[in-house]
This record gives C-alpha cells, structure tokens and sequence, in this order.
C-alpha cells in the first residue's frame, strides 16, 4: 500500500478460561519477557454479570518498577466494550486473567 512501509498484523485470542493465560511475542500459552508484546484491543463482550480482564504482570509502576497492584479493564451489562491500546508490556512477561470465560478477546502481536 502506497505511503506504508509497514503493516503489522495481530492476532486476536478468545480468552477460553477464566484462569491466567501468559502471552510471548504476542502468542498466548508461551512465556514471555519484557518488551516482546504489545496489546492493540480488548474487546469485552457484554455478559449479565460485568467481565473484566486483568494485567497479573508486565506493566511498570511510575516509579519504574513491576506493578504488583495489577490494571483492570471492565466490561458492561449492555454493550461490549472495546478498548484500542498500544501497550507494550514494559516491566516483564505478560500474564493476564479474564474473570469469565469466553468473555473477552485480546488483540497481541510481537513487539
């Protein structure tokens, strides 16, 4: 395409368990390390009892540091919620959690 001289591709993973899944350079089940994903969406489907997804680990604090406290997307009752980013996990590997299954899908691609 004229006036790009680059167009990445993501991969969009339906988070199938409501347990901890770890994404490496963008492929979920690997083990990753620091500065080998970026997140481009999260779409959170409706669902009668709100999903959210939360980042386990990855992300740095202000200060620099790995966040223990953790980030939390939230969904909705009425409408799926979609969230364009452009995060790249900057402090560690990536591992984040879905509270319902099948409820959420991330959008990753290599760093």
């Amino acid at each position: 395409m004229a006036g790009y001289a680059k167009i990445e591709s993501c991969a969009p993973t339906i988070l199938g368990v409501n347990t901890a899944v770890n994404f490496g350079a963008g492929v979920p089940g690997v083990a990753g390390v620091a500065n080998d994903t970026i997140i481009t969406r999260v779409v959170i489907l409706k669902n009668a009892g709100p999903a959210t997804l939360t980042f386990n680990s990855g992300f740095q604090t202000h200060a620099a540091a790995q966040d223990t406290t953790h980030y939390v997307l939230t969904g909705s009752t009425t409408a799926d919620t979609i969230y364009q980013l452009n995060w790249r996990n900057s402090a560690g590997a990536l591992q984040m959690t879905a509270s319902v299954a099948n409820m959420v899908i991330v959008e990753t691609m290599a760093a």
